[in-house]
This record gives C-alpha cells, sequence and structure tokens, in this order.
C-alpha cells in the first residue's frame, strides 16, 4: 500500500510541475506585446541586424557632448511622422521646403545633422536598405530611452 500512494504522490507532483510549466509558457507567450499586422520587432535583422547598435551607438556619444538633442530627435518625429504618416520629407533639401514651413520654424539643426550622420553610417554597413523614416523613428525611440538613464 505504500508503494501504490508513493507513485501516486509522484505522479500527482509530476502533474502539477508539468501544469505549471506548462502555465507559465502560456503566459510568457501571451504577455509580448502585439504587433500590429504588417510590422515586425526584427524587420531588418536580415537586411541590416547591426541597425540597433548603430543609431544607439551613434546617439550615446553624441548625447555626451550635447543631451539637447533628444528633444530636437523627438520634435523632427513628432513633425515628419504625426502628420501625414513617416515619409522622411521633413528631412529633404529644397527650396521651399517642408523644413522651412512655418510649423517647423525651430527645428534643431544639430539634430537634423545627427539624423543624417546616423543615415551615412547605417548606408555604409548595410547599404539602402533603412529608409530615412525608419532612421528618423528609431533615432527618437533610442533618443527617449537614452535620456531616460
Amino acid at each position: 500500500m505504500a508503494k501504490n500512494s508513493a507513485s501516486t504522490t509522484c505522479f500527482y507532483s509530476l502533474l502539477l510541475i508539468s501544469s505549471i510549466l506548462f502555465a507559465s509558457h502560456f503566459h510568457a507567450s501571451e504577455a509580448q506585446a502585439p504587433v500590429v499586422k504588417g510590422l515586425a520587432y526584427n524587420f531588418f535583422g536580415q537586411t541590416c541586424p547591426n541597425l540597433e547598435n548603430i543609431v544607439r551607438n551613434h546617439l550615446t556619444k553624441v548625447f555626451k557632448s550635447d543631451n539637447g538633442q533628444a528633444p530636437g530627435l523627438l520634435r523632427i518625429f513628432f513633425h515628419d511622422c504625426f502628420v501625414q504618416g513617416c515619409d522622411g520629407s521633413l528631412l529633404l533639401d529644397g527650396n521651399p521646403g517642408e523644413r522651412e514651413q512655418p510649423p517647423n520654424a525651430g527645428m534643431r539643426t544639430e539634430a537634423l545633422k545627427t539624423i543624417d550622420d546616423i543615415r551615412a553610417l547605417v548606408h555604409k554597413e548595410c547599404g539602402r536598405t533603412v529608409s530615412c523614416a525608419d532612421i528618423t523613428v528609431l533615432a527618437a525611440r533610442e533618443a527617449v530611452f537614452l535620456i531616460k538613464l
């Protein structure tokens, strides 16, 4: 009888442990933020796997000498992306260009140069696989992340 009781206890213990492991795996996979259709967390994983590091490393260097560029990068992101979607049009030189429009007056030229510098670094390592709009978004995201540290 004692052997049967020990076997039953062992069985239920294994069942309980298995259930806990299964439930924790299910919960962890459910806890990830949903991705909007058409977007991917690792979109440039194949074409430019070092993209995020390039942006983060460059901004880390820039912010050591001028952390005031962080709000400038965020403003560029806002003005470029929240009106008619991210198109990088604010980064284009033109006469008259979008930069010269009244809502964009006072845009930090240093922040625009920083995005141009990041673009040059990215294109040097990865070719022209990453758009200016994507670089603007990544720069704004990294600026917010780095400045809060």
